[in-house]
C-alpha cells in the first residue's frame, strides 16, 4: 500500500541528493537482510480456565505491510520459566494464520506465556519476538495483579543525552513491579541541595519537564508515589558536550530543533540528520553548525503512512550522536467494516443472527469472536489490539499501559500523551556501522517453503549415486490422500523437495529407481524444514509485567462455570460411549469378486467404468509376474507392451497409456519397479473411453496396492518400505452447536463461554457481507462481539461490542 516518500531539504547539493540515495540504498539492503517483522494475534477471550481451547488467529507484517513472503507461523505455550508445553506451527496464507492450543487441565500456575515467532524474526532483535501472558483461572490462586510495593521512575533525556548548558526535555515513567502506571511528583535538586525544578506525572505515570544541566554537576530526583511514599532517585550523568535534538509536532510536520555545546568537536559542527519509516528514507539534510550553535527545521509528514517515525543525528563520519522518535498520525490506517446482530435471541439456546459488512470492495481478511461478555470482561478497555499493536507496541520494547487509548481518544491531550511514549519507550535501534558497510549476515534460521522433504542417505558408499538416481515414491497424509513424489538424489545421497502443506503426520513410501540399489527406511534421514527450538527459553521479565488486573466477579463466575463444565463434559464422554447403533441388515444380489475389489479400491471417476478389471488378489497366476507389465501382457487386446527394457514399451492404438498408482498419476519407470506381491487389483480403461482420465489417447492403466485383509500376514515380500514425517499441527475445528436438529446429548447443560469463532471471513467485491448464525449458552445474558482485520491496503480494523 504504501510508497516511499523521499523529502530532501531544499538547495541541497548532487553530493546531498547522493549521499541520500546511497543511505536509502543501504536501508533497502538491511531491510531485505533483516525485515522486521511482527505478529498480532487475536484470542477468542482475554483469559482462561484449566482444561480451555486457546483459539487465535495470527497476521504478520514487516513493518507497515503484511509480510508476503513468510510461508510458516510457529507459537509455543511456555511456563515462567521458559519450559515449552505446548508447540504449534501452521502454513501462512494471506499473511495470517489461525489454530488453537488446549490449556492444561490439573494444577498450573495463573500464568502461562504464548510465544509466536516467524524464521525472520528469530534473526533479528529477540525482544521483538511477541510473548503474551496468558492469565488462567486457577481456584485457590491469587488471580488479581498484586500492586507490589516496589516503585519505580525512569528519567529518559530527549536524544539520549543531557548536555552541558543545554536546555533539555527530560521525560520520566513511574511504574510498579507489575509494569502499572503509577502517579508520582517531586523535584530535581542539584549536588548542592538546590531545587532546579518540579515535575509531575500528567499521564499513566508519564510526565516531562525541561533541564538546563551544568557541566559537572550531578541531579538528583526527590518523590513520591501517589500512595504518598517518599523516593530519591538518581538522573542519568550530564555530558560535558555534545549534540541536543528536539522534535515538536506542527501543522503536517515535524519541526526538529538541534543545538551543539560551545566545545563540540569539529566532526560534531557539520551534521546530517535522517528520518526512516519502515527501514525506508523519507528525509534527509546536511546541517552546519560551525557559525552558528543552533538550527531547525521542517520534516514533511502530510504523505507520511502512520506509524512510528525514526529520526537520527549523525556527525560527518556518519557516527550517531543522537537519535529520537516521533510518531506519525495521519489517520490513515482503518478501513470501514461493521459487525451487527439483526436477531437477538438471548433466551437458553436461542438462535441469533449476526452479519458482518465491509463497505468498500477491497479484499478484507477478518477474524470474529463472539464470548459471554459476563465471562469474558477484558482487564482494560483500551487494551493492546491489531490496530496498537501493529502501528505502536509491535515497534518499541517495554510495556506500555491502555495502548489503544492513544488510536481511540480524540482529545487534544492524546497527542502529546503518546509523544511522552514515545519519549520513554525503547524502539528499534539500527547497528549503523552494519550498514553503512553494506554487509549483511546470513540468517542463522532459513525459511522454508512451508514443509520440505530434507533428505540424507547414510551408509551408502559415495559415488554410489548416477546423475539419474531418483527416490520415487508416494506422499500418503493422514486423511488417506496420496500424492507421487519423485526426488533426484544428488552424489552425496541428498533429496530434497518443498512447498508441501499437510497435518499431523504423512507417510513417505519410497523405492530407488534404480533396481541395482535397494532402499531402507534406516538408511534415510528425513527433517520437514520447519524451525526447532529448545525446550527452555528465558521468558522476557517485561512480558511478565503483565500489569492485568482481572474482574472479580467475572472470575468468580468462570470458576464457578468451568467447574460445572468439566463435569459436563465427563457425563457427554461417557454419553457418547454408551450410545449404541441399531443393527441393520441389508439384502442384496450376490457380487462378483471384481465388483467387490471395484467397490473396496476405485472411487471418483475411476469407480465402475467401462474397464477391463482384473482382481489380482485371487489370481492363482498373479505370482508368477515379475512386474505389472509381464502380468498384462497378453491380456488386453489391442495392447502392446513389448521389450526388456524398464519400463518395456508400451502402446495402444498409436498412444502410449496414462498411469495411476492408487488413483495418483505416476511414470512407467516406477509402475515397473513395483512388487507384484503388493498388488490387489488392476483396472485398464482402453483409448475412446477414458476422456476423464487420461488426455493421451492411449488408454489408462489403474494399479491399486493391498490394504485390510488383502494382505496377508505369510507374503514374504516387503513392499515399498516408508518413513514417517511430521507435518503442521493438527487442524481443530471450533464447536458451535446445532440445536435445529435432535440430539441425544442435548438435554446436558451447555455452558460455553465462546459461543463462536471464525478465523477468516474473507470479504471482496464479489461478497461484501456475511451472515452468520448461532445458539446461546444456558447462561449468557449479553454477548461480547470483536471483530479484527486487515485489508488488501493494509489498512485495519478493530470492531467491539457488547450486545444487551
Amino acid at each position: 500500500m504504501y510508497s516511499s516518500f523521499i523529502f530532501f531539504a531544499v538547495l541541497l547539493s548532487a553530493v546531498t541528493q547522493a549521499n541520500a540515495q546511497n543511505i536509502d540504498s543501504l536501508l533497502g539492503i538491511s531491510k531485505k537482510a533483516d525485515p522486521q517483522e511482527k505478529i498480532y494475534i487475536h484470542f477468542d477471550k482475554s483469559y482462561y480456565n484449566p482444561g480451555e481451547t486457546m483459539w487465535f488467529k495470527a497476521y504478520i507484517f514487516d513493518g507497515l505491510e503484511q509480510a508476503p513472503g513468510t510461508r510458516n507461523f510457529y507459537a509455543e505455550l511456555r511456563d515462567e520459566n521458559g519450559t515449552i508445553i505446548s508447540r504449534f506451527t501452521a502454513p501462512v496464507g494471506e499473511s495470517s494464520a489461525s489454530g488453537s492450543i488446549v490449556i492444561p487441565g490439573g494444577t498450573i500456575k495463573p500464568t502461562l506465556y504464548l510465544r509466536a515467532f516467524t524464521a525472520a524474526m528469530l534473526n533479528g532483535d529477540s525482544n521483538f519476538i511477541y510473548v503474551k501472558p496468558i492469565k488462567i483461572i486457577v481456584p485457590g490462586k491469587i488471580v488479581k495483579a498484586r500492586q507490589l510495593p516496589v516503585v519505580t521512575i525512569a528519567f529518559l533525556p530527549e536524544g539520549g543525552d543531557m548536555i552541558a548548558d543545554i536546555t533539555g526535555v527530560i521525560a520520566f515513567k513511574i511504574t510498579d513491579a507489575n509494569g502499572v502506571p503509577v502517579n508520582g511528583s517531586g523535584f530535581i535538586r542539584d549536588a548542592a541541595g538546590t531545587k532546579v525544578t518540579d515535575f509531575t506525572s500528567v499521564h499513566d505515570g508519564m510526565g516531562s519537564f525541561l533541564l538546563h544541566p551544568k557541566a559537572g554537576v550531578a541531579y538528583t530526583a526527590v518523590w513520591k508515589d501517589g500512595t504518598g511514599r517518599d523516593y530519591t532517585t538518581n538522573l542519568p550523568a550530564v555530558k560535558s558536550k555534545g549534540i541536543a535534538l528536539q522534535l515538536k509536532d506542527g501543522p503536517d510536520s515535524k519541526k526538529f530543533m538541534l543545538q551543539r555545546s560551545d566545545n563540540a568537536p569539529e566532526d560534531e559542527q557539520s551534521l546530517r540528520i535522517i528520518a526512516y519509516m519502515n527501514q525506508q528514507l523519507v528525509y534527509y539534510a546536511r546541517v552546519n553548525l560551525a557559525s552558528t550553535s543552533a538550527t531547525s527545521g521542517l520534516i514533511p509528514t502530510k504523505q507520511l503512512p502512520t506509524g512510528i517515525l525514526q529520526v537520527t543525528v549523525f556527525d560527518k563520519n556518519f557516527k550517531p550522536l543522537a537519535e529520537r522518535v516521533s510518531f506519525v498520525n495521519n489517520h490513515d490506517y482503518e478501513f470501514d467494516a461493521d459487525a451487527w446482530v439483526p436477531v437477538l435471541n438471548k433466551s437458553k439456546r436461542g438462535l441469533n443472527t449476526l452479519e458482518v459488512q465491509i463497505t468498500d470492495t477491497t479484499h478484507a481478511n477478518l477474524s470474529l469472536a463472539v464470548t459471554d461478555a459476563d465471562l469474558n470482561v477484558p482487564p482494560s478497555p483500551f487494551e493492546d489490539n491489531i490496530i496498537s499493536h501493529l502501528l505502536l507496541t509491535g515497534d518499541l520494547r517495554g510495556r506500555i499501559a491502555n495502548p489503544y487509548y492513544y488510536f481511540f481518544s480524540t482529545s487534544d491531550s492524546a497527542q502529546y500523551y503518546l509523544d511522552l511514549v514515545m519519549l520513554t519507550n525503547g524502539w528499534r535501534r539500527y547497528a549503523w556501522d552494519k550498514i553503512f558497510s553494506g554487509k549483511t549476515s546470513t540468517p542463522q534460521v532459513q525459511e522454508s517453503n512451508y514443509l520440505s522433504i530434507d533428505g540424507k542417505l547414510i551408509g551408502m558408499q559415495p559415488g554410489r549415486f548416477s546423475p539419474d538416481t531418483k527416490l520415487n515414491g508416494i506422499l500418503q497424509t493422514k486423511d488417506s490422500v496420496k500424492n507421487f513424489i519423485s526426488l533426484p538424489v544428488d552424489r552425496k545421497g541428498n533429496a530434497q523437495t518443498d512447498g508441501l502443506i499437510f497435518y499431523d503426520y504423512a507417510k513417505l513410501y519410497f523405492q530407488f529407481n534404480d533396481k541395482k540399489l535397494v532402499f531402507d527406511k534406516s538408511l534415510l534421514q528425513v527433517d520437514n524444514g520447519l524451525v526447532h527450538t529448545p525446550e527452555k527459553i528465558g521468558i522476557p521479565e517485561e512480558a511478565k509485567k503483565t500489569g492485568m488486573e482481572l474482574d472479580t466477579a467475572a472470575v468468580s463466575r468462570n470458576i464457578r462455570n468451568n467447574s460445572e463444565e468439566t463435569r459436563v463434559a465427563l457425563q457427554r464422554a461417557r454419553r457418547e460411549k454408551e450410545q449404541v447403533l441399531k443393527e441393520v441388515v441389508v439384502t442384496g444380489k450376490v457380487k462378483t469378486n471384481e465388483q467387490k475389489m471395484d467397490e473396496k479400491y476405485a472411487s471418483g471417476l475411476f469407480a465402475g467404468g467401462d474397464s477391463r478389471n482384473f482382481d489380482v488378489v485371487n489370481d492363482p497366476f498373479a505370482a508368477s509376474s515379475l512386474t505389472i507389465f509381464q502380468y498384462l501382457q497378453g491380456k488386453v487386446a489391442g495392447l502392446q507392451i513389448t521389450g526388456s527394457g524398464n519400463p518395456p514399451s508400451i502402446s495402444w492404438r498409436g498412444g502410449t497409456p496414462v498411469f495411476y498408482l492408487d488413483e495418483i498419476q505416476t511414470d512407467a519407470s516406477f509402475m515397473a519397479n513395483l512388487n507384484m506381491n503388493d498388488v490387489a487389483y488392476v483396472k485398464v480403461f482402453s483409448p475412446g473411453t477414458t476422456g476423464i482420465i487420461s488426455s493421451t489417447g492411449g488408454g489408462a492403466i489403474a494399479v491399486y496396492t493391498k490394504k485390510g485383509n488383502d494382505r496377508t500376514s505369510n507374503e514374504k515380500a516387503k513392499g515399498l518400505d516408508y518413513v514417517q514425517i511430521t507435518g503442521y499441527s493438527p487442524v481443530k475445528q471450533f464447536y458451535s452447536p446445532d440445536y435445529a436438529s435432535p440430539s441425544l446429548l442435548s438435554d446436558l447443560p451447555d455452558l460455553r463461554s465462546t459461543l463462536y469463532w471464525m478465523p477468516y471471513i474473507i470479504l471482496d467485491k464479489n461478497k461484501k457481507r456475511i451472515k452468520i448464525q448461532f445458539y446461546n449458552s444456558d447462561v449468557t445474558h449479553r454477548f461480547r462481539v470483536v471483530l479484527e482485520g486487515v485489508n488488501a491496503n493494509d489498512r485495519l480494523v478493530r470492531v467491539e461490542k457488547v450486545i444487551e
